[in-house]
């Protein structure tokens, strides 16, 4: 409950390099997550090379600026992008200088896994396990929704390496951080639970 209470989304990373040692205890506790089916439908693609993951983190953001460019067709898929706020803050990320996809973290991993039912929720516990195995191990975690994008560019696939018929369920970046921002509050729990006896 202490991981669990304590756990952040953390964008402020040290330089300090994580140890190899302990990227696969973190990955470890992804891969004894529950699956559907004990499917372990997972692959997990790990970049530490700084340079990747700028290489990544640029190419992410080429491909939103490319779907803000034909918004009107996007639309369809994302009813985000009716949000003028959304919109607003996607341009920041997509103009920035700074790496606001991956956060100058020194270690990405991305959970892939072929399109099938209940593959990503599977994927999601895998995740989850993760970042509250790197909080035990005081490691800083954030999961990476604007990886997604990357699906969209072939150069940063075959640059991941990933396999045929897969698409990227997860992606979380590690690193040591400074201080540990404050929880936000949580829903009062009348608002969130029903009770049934």
């Amino acid at each position: 409950m202490k991981c669990i209470r304590e756990r952040r989304s953390i964008r402020n990373y040290e330089e300090r390099e994580l140890p190899g040692d302990i990227l696969k205890e973190i990955i470890m506790a992804g891969r004894y997550a529950p699956s559907a089916e004990n499917r372990q439908p997972w692959k997990f693609i790990v970049v530490t090379n700084r340079d990747a993951i700028s290489f990544l983190s640029r190419r992410t953001k080429e491909q939103i600026g490319k779907m803000l460019k034909q918004k009107r067709k996007w639309k369809k898929k994302f009813n985000e992008l009716e949000d003028e706020q959304t919109v607003l803050f996607l341009q920041a990320v997509a103009l920035s200088k700074r790496d606001m996809v991956f956060h100058n973290a020194p270690a990405a991993v991305f959970i892939v896994t072929p399109d099938s039912i209940f593959n990503d929720e599977s994927c999601a516990c895998a995740a989850q396990n993760m970042m509250l195995a790197a909080r035990s191990l005081g490691v800083g975690s954030c999961w990476v929704g604007f990886a997604k994008f990357l699906e969209w560019d072939n150069e940063a696939t075959e640059k991941l390496g990933m396999p045929e018929g897969h698409h990227i369920a997860a992606s979380i970046v590690f690193g040591y951080h400074e201080n540990l921002p404050k929880s936000t509050p949580r829903k009062p729990t009348a608002d969130i639970i029903k009770w049934i006896d």
